[in-house]
């Protein structure tokens, strides 16, 4: 079991070519037969030789996994670390709740003279709000409901900063982790059998000394990441079983990237605005001193139609009527889609 020796690569790459059960009992009974070794090739002395280890096949396995042990648990412990983070955060986050709070309301307040009040949507729905666009087609519903919660609920804009390692915890397939976990447990408890029938091999007992706390940390780690997962999607009124994180978390990473892309539009736009008014100003000044010198007829109205210009393009932008996409702000408060 000395890894030193045999490094765990050659470990792996000399398990593919162990002879199979079969390939055995024929090398061993064309050994009783007393027929020449030297008539065998070079590939047929290599399997002679390993035939005569006992028990081979799972000496090689718990070298392998003791080789790979550490970078195991090394690579698993930050997935579900992720998944712990994102799910606390996202359930605790009462500034996310606000903001789920405010959808839900404008919903409501926009689908009132059709139906009746809801008390909640489907988090699949989040996805539509890009869908839901104002008549001139230039904003979102998300581009609105960020102002909103800029001029009247600044305290909860920046929500997204409440979320913790989301985007990890996304690319984590749950269900995968924990079978891993499972592996390293048979892995673990082979070990230990073969310690007992090996007369107590200080360097198997060395190994599970060391690493066998360490295991039991990493399935602890997996118990307290599935719980918080299985309590974060309830939470929202899904279902653990049909909802794994890899649909779960993407929900909401795409929502955040979204919220954030609106508000820098959103700034830009405003800036827009301000530039225009800025123009209009300076038209209505340069207006007053040209009056008081008598210009001509054409470019006082030229003038006026420019002025005419600016305001109703201000006045446009800031009223928009939203238009869903098929019924889509139906289906936002009601998670039909």
């Amino acid at each position: 079991f000395d890894l030193k020796t045999l490094p765990v690569d050659f470990v792996e790459c000399l398990m593919r070519f162990l002879p199979t059960e079969n390939e055995v009992k024929v090398l061993r009974l064309y050994e009783r037969e007393r027929k020449p070794i030297e008539n065998l090739s070079d590939e047929d002395r290599f399997m002679m030789q390993f035939s005569k280890i006992e028990r081979l096949m799972q000496k090689m396995t718990i070298m392998a996994f003791i080789g790979n042990f550490a970078e195991s648990i090394q690579m698993l412990t930050p997935q579900l670390h992720a998944i712990i983070a994102a799910s606390v955060s996202i359930k605790s986050s009462q500034k996310l709740k606000k903001i789920l709070e405010i959808i839900l309301a404008l919903g409501n307040y926009m689908n009132s003279s059709k139906r009746g009040a809801v008390y909640g949507f489907k988090l699949q729905s989040l996805d539509l709000l890009l869908e839901t666009k104002s008549t001139d087609r230039k904003q979102t519903l998300l581009h609105y409901i960020s102002n909103v919660v800029k001029e009247k609920y600044q305290h909860v804009s920046l929500f997204y900063n409440e979320l913790h390692y989301v985007e990890k915890a996304a690319a984590v397939s749950l269900e995968n982790v924990l079978l891993d976990v499972k592996e390293l447990q048979r892995g673990l408890d082979l070990t230990k059998r073969e310690y007992t029938m090996h007369d107590h091999n200080t360097m198997l007992k060395e190994f599970i000394q060391n690493n066998e706390g360490k295991l039991k940390k990493l399935q602890d780690d997996a118990k307290i990441a599935q719980d918080a997962f299985d309590d974060a999607v309830k939470y929202f009124g899904e279902n653990p079983k049909t909802t794994p994180p890899s649909v779960f978390f993407p929900v909401f990473v795409r929502f955040v990237k979204a919220y954030k892309q609106a508000e820098e539009e959103n700034e830009l736009r405003k800036k827009q605005e301000q530039a225009l008014m800025e123009k209009l100003m300076e038209q209505e000044a340069l207006m007053e001193q040209q009056d008081q010198k008598s210009p001509s007829h054409k470019t006082k109205r030229q003038q006026q139609e420019l002025i005419a210009e600016l305001r109703r393009r201000q006045v446009k932008d800031n009223r928009h009527v939203y238009e869903g996409k098929d019924g889509a702000i139906e289906d936002i408060i009601t998670g039909k889609r």
